[in-house]
């Protein structure tokens, strides 16, 4: 009989910052297929989602790309997360921009009482949290370089039409949390009458699935037709 290979994730923490090469001898060590190191300030924000009983924040597979793509935000550019949560996502956006200054950092929150948690945390000037419903939030705040569309369940199919809107020319937008919705034929149910992966059709943006972790999709809004 053909055995099924299992899949176990196991959250390891340090007390001090590990280098590349100890981080790749752990995995080796333990047979382990993929290592990822969280960041200091990423794994605190981590703690205090433990802390106050927060159980959707980005797993860290989608932080460190987050993390990558604000760290190619241009000069000037402008960054969007939409769902702050008690600010895990947050802090792998403010690592990956390291010491830069010159990139602002929206983060929109529904929740008074996870935006304060993560207010609690401090943060850089460059950050503004936005306490209100992103539906009605974005369409005032301007355009962004990077949107990061982290909203419970069927509120994403309700917010991408104004994510894409909000994004500049070559901007790009992360939506987290597809997995749920990949792979279950007719038995997969709209959210909100809507199917999030219509975003994968959509005219504005060239689009790419990310089927590891947690299931993502990766637009960049095209140049605007003449």
């Amino acid at each position: 009989m053909e055995q099924t290979a299992t899949r176990s994730w196991v959250s390891l923490t340090f007390d001090r910052e590990m280098s590349t090469a100890e981080v790749e001898g752990m995995k080796r060590s333990l047979g382990a297929r993929t290592a990822l190191q969280v960041p200091p300030a990423v794994g605190a924000a981590y703690a205090r989602a433990r802390q106050v009983g927060f159980a959707r924040s980005c797993c860290p597979e989608v932080g460190a790309l987050m993390s990558v793509l604000s760290a190619a935000v241009p000069t000037g550019g402008r960054i969007l997360e939409l769902g702050t949560g008690v600010g895990v996502g947050l802090a792998w956006i403010v690592h990956g921009l390291r010491s830069r200054t010159d990139v602002e950092v929206v983060s929109v929150e529904i929740d008074p009482r996870n935006s304060a948690v993560a207010a609690g945390a401090g943060r850089p000037d460059r950050v503004t949290l936005v306490v209100g419903d992103a539906k009605e939030v974005v369409p005032s705040l301007g355009e962004f370089d990077l949107i990061f569309l982290d909203v419970p369940g069927g509120l994403k199919a309700s917010l991408f039409d104004d994510a894409i809107t909000a994004l500049r020319p070559g901007g790009q937008l992360l939506m987290d949390d597809m997995n749920p919705y990949w792979g279950k034929g007719r038995t997969r149910l709209p959210l909100d009458g809507n199917d999030p992966e219509r975003l994968l059709e959509d005219s504005r943006v060239a689009c790419a699935r990310l089927g590891y972790a947690s299931g993502m999709i990766l637009a960049a809004r095209l140049p605007d037709r003449a």
